[in-house]
């Protein structure tokens, strides 16, 4: 895994650089105007921080991606009824 160093503490993976880039040229936009765009809509919402860093560490592409978000905090019992519920 390769790095990008921009200054002596500010650094970024260079493969998701990449993927970024390819979808910041179908968008016809620049990666200074994508991370402007970014802290300002911090500076509005700052409950942004939370909603992106959830779904930068959502798992995809396998069985336990596919249960993100829907397992919660119930226990055996109250899912198998729910479950049976479902049947019926």
């Amino acid at each position: 895994m390769g790095t990008l160093t921009v200054r002596k503490n500010f650094s970024f993976d260079k493969d998701i650089v990449d993927k970024v880039n390819t979808l910041l040229q179908e968008k016809n936009t620049t990666f200074t105007k994508l991370l402007t765009n970014y802290f300002q809509a911090i500076i509005k919402e700052p409950e942004l921080i939370n909603e992106v860093e959830q779904k930068a560490k959502q798992r995809t592409a396998n069985f336990i991606g596919l249960l993100d978000g829907k397992v919660g905090d119930i226990d055996a019992k109250e899912m198998k009824r729910a479950y049976h519920e479902n049947l019926s």
